[in-house]
């Protein structure tokens, strides 16, 4: 290979030197064979660092969903259950169900974990054979570091690890993409059938993937030859519609046969189903209002706000992908054997950027751009003389580290078994009500399977809406004959959950404690006393 091939803006790496090469080819392949060792050994070591020093998942979600939903499953609850685990009561079960039969088999919180972290162990992978790929035989071990300990401490990637929040393996699936269609000099048909397949099993699995799924049609656009264009495209969503039927389909029937809604309560603006109000139920809290907003969002991540988490965080790597990857691009003449490689990374990026933007606004949901939003810096970093490569990554990624500010989504201690609730057994005949704000359907994996759970008052159940389910709700605890429970935290908040009670007839008749791993909560005898039924609207038909 020329020297100018290899040259990045007239400042060319080690490889130039001849004499470096003569002394370095002929071990070449030992070398490459080490470089790979090391990144194995950084894809593992890393995430088992940050692992141990975070500690055991004990998030919102793992609390509200991750557990509920595949037990309900699993166990026929969703035929008796009204949305006890809020408006994520109807999310897909299948990608929880390792972490649920983990957890039910008391397996130890550190265990469970470790499975929790694969995907992170997948995208730095991933990631960094990327990079290999990229500068073929000028890739270093500083450099690996660098760009894993970039990728591995940002706002969305760090606090994510080993808990239930399953971004992680959104991040996996996109980065085992982006490497399945970067390994050739350029992609065979195939690849982009198998990349399609991929994503779109992933957006089946966690909707929100959707996002890197039109990333990959950005990548197919820019990728080779623009008249195979439409036969990428194809290929991608051919794969991309067996992936979502595979993972997605027997779910989707099965609300459908509930709810008249394939995504219920989602995009209920367009199949109308009587349980929800016909909207679309998403998360606009962080969304940009106008186009300023948007193109203001990577500056605003450099100060510490919530304006796009619900915990304050600070970082700047989806601005350093922005800046750097036209960087690469435009400087990609002195590059001329990865120009097309690059092409696709930066549409990718940039693509499911916007989307992001466009959709959410929510960080966590970027945490495959903000892994792959350090590619780029390092790569030029690398093309520097030595020294000076290897004191600009050192201080670049000493400089990430520093400068970003991570939420922490309540981590605890690894116990055993993972999750535990000491919840009394209760009456036959038992119906338990939930009045709450507060994640608590972990708990209801401790009750009989025949009592049955009516939620009346949570970010989904809101007693003024009078919806289809909020109806059914009403009917079956006014035609209840047997005892009645509640189900509460010691929380004052939760007080108002008992005023709502009261709507219905549900007067508390005093409460013990039920001692969980993941906090106290409280269990109330209820009194019911008829009370008029407010909302009137028709239960939804069988099938529907």
């Amino acid at each position: 290979m020329r020297a100018s091939a290899i040259c990045l803006a007239g400042v060319c790496d080690n490889l130039s030197n001849p004499r470096h090469v003569a002394r370095m080819n002929p071990s070449l392949p030992a070398r490459l064979f080490s470089l790979r060792s090391w990144i194995v050994a950084l894809s593992i070591a890393l995430p088992l660092l940050v692992l141990v020093r975070q500690g055991q998942d004990a998030n919102w979600d793992l609390r509200n969903y991750h557990l509920y939903n595949p037990h309900a499953w699993l166990h026929g609850r969703l035929a008796i259950d009204i949305a006890p685990a809020q408006l994520q009561s109807w999310h897909n079960p299948l990608l929880d169900l390792p972490f649920y039969l983990m957890a039910q088999a008391g397996w130890p919180g550190l265990v469970v974990s470790l499975w929790l972290t694969l995907p992170f162990i997948v995208s730095l992978y991933c990631l960094l054979r990327i990079q290999q790929r990229m500068t073929g035989g000028g890739a270093t071990r500083i450099g690996a570091v660098a760009l894993a300990a970039i990728a591995i401490t940002g706002a969305a990637t760090h606090p994510s690890l080993g808990t239930t929040l399953n971004d992680g393996f959104v991040a996996a699936v996109a980065m085992a993409s982006l490497f399945l269609l970067l390994r050739r000099d350029a992609p065979k048909p195939s690849d982009w059938l198998w990349a399609g397949v991929l994503g779109g099993a992933m957006a089946g699995l966690k909707l929100t993937a959707a996002i890197y799924c039109l990333g990959l049609a950005g990548a197919a656009l820019v990728a080779c030859r623009w008249q195979d264009a439409p036969k990428r495209l194809a290929m991608l969503m051919l794969g991309g519609i067996a992936g979502f039927i595979l993972t997605y389909g027997y779910w989707g029937w099965t609300v459908q046969q509930m709810h008249g809604n394939p995504m219920f309560p989602y995009f209920n603006q367009i199949f109308h189903s009587p349980g929800a109000l016909p909207t679309a139920h998403a998360d606009a809290r962080f969304r940009p209002q106008t186009l300023i907003d948007a193109l203001l969002t990577p500056f605003r991540l450099l100060q510490m706000s919530n304006r796009y988490s619900e915990l304050e965080l600070r970082d700047p790597r989806l601005l350093t992908g922005i800046v750097c990857f036209p960087l690469l691009l435009w400087l990609g003449k002195h590059w001329p054997e990865h120009k097309e490689k690059l092409r696709m990374l930066a549409a990718f990026f940039f693509v499911s950027l916007v989307v992001w933007l466009y959709l959410y606004g929510i960080y966590r949901y970027a945490l495959p751009l903000e892994m792959l939003a350090a590619l780029p810096l390092v790569l030029l970093l690398q093309r520097l003389p030595q020294p000076w490569a290897r004191i600009a990554l050192i201080v670049a990624a000493l400089a990430f580290v520093k400068v970003t500010i991570r939420p922490d989504w309540n981590h605890t201690r690894f116990t055993t078994p993972m999750v535990q609730v000491d919840m009394p057994t209760l009456p036959v005949g038992s119906m338990l009500v939930v009045s709450s704000q507060e994640p608590l359907a972990y708990a209801l994996l401790a009750i009989a399977d025949d009592v049955p759970v009516v939620s009346i008052y949570n970010n989904f159940m809101i007693p003024e809406r009078c919806t289809g389910l909020q109806a059914q709700a009403e009917r079956r605890i006014a035609s209840h004959q047997g005892p009645l429970w509640l189900l509460r935290t010691p929380s004052e908040a939760d007080d108002v959950g008992e005023t709502i009670a009261r709507q219905y007839g549900l007067t508390s008749a005093g409460c013990q404690q039920v001692p969980t791993s993941l906090g106290e909560l409280r269990l109330c005898r209820l009194q019911h006393r008829p009370a008029p039924i407010a909302c009137q609207v028709p239960a939804p038909a069988p099938g529907r």
